[in-house]
C-alpha cells in the first residue's frame, strides 16, 4: 500500500522548452511509474520567451498554465518545484529567484557560466532548506 495515496500533488513549473525542457517534462510525467511510492505530479505552469510559444508548448507538454514571463512561474503558489532548462546564462538569476520564493529547484547543467554565480546558488540553496538538484543527463 502506498504511503502517498492521499498526498498533495507536487506542482511543477518549467522554464524553457528546448530539448532539455521536453526531457524534463517527460521525466516529471514518469516519476511515479519509475519510483512508485511518491506523491502525484501536476504539470502546473510553463514559462517561455513569449506568451505564444509558452501556450503552444504548454499544450504540447500538458501544462495547465503558460506565461511569457518566467517570474510568473516562480511566483505561482501552485508551483512547488521549478525545472530550469533555459540557456546557461539565465540559470543563476532564475535559480536564485526560485529558491528565494521558497521553491525546490531542478536546474539543468551547467549550473552557471561563472564560478561566483555557482557559489551564490549553492549558498542560496543551503539557506532555503529546499531541495536543489543539478541535472546531469
Amino acid at each position: 500500500m502506498s504511503g502517498h495515496g492521499n498526498a498533495r500533488a507536487l506542482g511543477v513549473g518549467l522554464i524553457g522548452t528546448g530539448f532539455m525542457g521536453k526531457c524534463h517534462a517527460l521525466a516529471w510525467n514518469s516519476v511515479r511509474a519509475v519510483f512508485g511510492d511518491v506523491p502525484p505530479v501536476r504539470l502546473v505552469h510553463l514559462g517561455e520567451a513569449n506568451a505564444e510559444l509558452a501556450s503552444q508548448r504548454a499544450a504540447e507538454f500538458g501544462f495547465a498554465k503558460a506565461s511569457g514571463d518566467w517570474r510568473a512561474v516562480i511566483n505561482d503558489p501552485d508551483v512547488d518545484v521549478v525545472s530550469i532548462t533555459t540557456p546557461n546564462q539565465f540559470h543563476p538569476e532564475m535559480a536564485l529567484a526560485a529558491l528565494q520564493a521558497g521553491k525546490h529547484v531542478w536546474c539543468e547543467k551547467p549550473m552557471a557560466p561563472a564560478f561566483d554565480d555557482a557559489k551564490a546558488m549553492t549558498a542560496a540553496a543551503k539557506q532555503s532548506g529546499k531541495v536543489a538538484a543539478l541535472g546531469y543527463n
